[in-house]
């Protein structure tokens, strides 16, 4: 069955060149990703960092979601994490590993520095030696958790940071924490909390030492949060985008200079609403331009909600239905032949 949908999106995806050709005459093609589902390695839910094989091909990239806005991209022998939320504890369905069984990785791209996207961030950089980029915010809160100062750099995502790790060349661009309307998320958690079973003691205590692993810094919002432009040694380019927020004028003239993204990794606003969601969903789509958009934030806790993607990806489809949507399980891996 995997090998007959990776044969069905890949013929998608060519087409999707095609149109994309007839519509900007004159301009040199953007040709769509293919999938490779041939590759043993693109067949196994298991991350690289925790063992599994990287591609055959040297030039496919294989991207795996692993909960909240955390992603893994295994290309060419090296690993980018974008954010670190492994060990979420007992309240949250399990994603199949745990942040112990990370071995190996080159770098953590840190969107922000709440709990929820780096609290397992320290813990992997002392044990694999991995570099970790993040907001003064976030940086200031790894350096009370002894990683070696050498790991860490700080990024304001205003320009001229550009980093070079490996086949990776990442710019930060300074991005937005997301600020649904207060009334209508306290509406929810209420009806949540109603229906929801209270925490154990235990849990209780197991989630403050978790919390504690992340800052509540009021940075966070307007200067901690950052967006990030991957670009590999073929030019293939990855926008990351860990929470819904208001896309920026950073990010607008970042992403302006460029024709779009191959892959736009971005967050779902926390609106709960699907007119909110999907207004700030195609907010990205109209900066990033992706030919292939795959949505991140969108788990929640046993007592939580999900936040819905299928509207969005309607939404999306109903604007430009060139654009292919892709959403898997907790470590399914996603593998784009990135060049020849």
């Amino acid at each position: 069955m995997r090998n007959v949908i990776g044969i069905w999106l890949t013929v998608a995806l060519a087409t999707v060149g095609a149109a994309l050709s007839a519509q900007a005459p004159g301009s040199a093609a953007r040709r769509p990703p293919q999938i490779d589902a041939g590759d043993p390695a693109c067949r196994v839910a298991r991350l690289v960092s925790t063992g599994a094989p990287f591609p055959k091909n040297r030039r496919t990239l294989a991207i795996r979601w692993t909960g909240y806005s955390n992603f893994e991209l295994a290309y060419d022998g090296q690993i980018l994490l974008l954010d670190a939320y492994f060990d979420r504890g007992s309240a949250y369905p399990p994603l199949g590993f745990k942040a112990a069984d990370i071995g190996k990785a080159d770098a953590i791209l840190i969107g922000h520095g709440h709990v929820d996207h780096m609290s397992d961030a320290a813990s992997v950089a002392i044990r694999t030696g991995a570099l970790v980029v993040g907001a003064p915010a976030t940086i200031d809160k790894l350096q009370t958790q002894s990683v070696d100062p050498k790991q860490l750099r700080s990024v304001t995502g205003r320009g001229g940071e550009t980093l070079r790790i490996g086949a990776f060349t990442i710019e930060p661009i300074l991005g937005r924490h997301g600020a649904p309307p207060e009334d209508l998320t306290a509406a929810f958690n209420k009806a949540l909390q109603a229906g929801a079973t209270p925490p154990t003691p235990d849990q209780s205590k197991e989630q403050a030492a978790i919390r504690s692993r992340g800052t509540s810094d009021p940075r966070v919002a307007a200067e901690g949060t950052i967006a990030y432009l991957i670009t590999l040694d073929n030019g293939f380019r990855i926008a990351f985008r860990d929470s819904g927020g208001v896309v920026t004028d950073f990010e607008r003239t970042a992403f302006s200079r460029i024709a779009g993204v191959d892959v736009a990794l971005a967050a779902t606003s926390a609106a709960y609403l699907n007119s909110l969601t999907i207004r700030q969903a195609l907010e990205y789509v109209r900066t990033y331009n992706p030919l292939v958009f795959i949505p991140a934030h969108h788990d929640a806790p046993y007592s939580g909600l999900w936040r819905a993607t299928e509207p969005i990806f309607q939404a999306i489809k109903e604007e430009n239905p060139n654009i292919a949507t892709i959403s898997k399980g907790y470590r399914e891996p996603t593998c784009f032949v990135t060049g020849s």
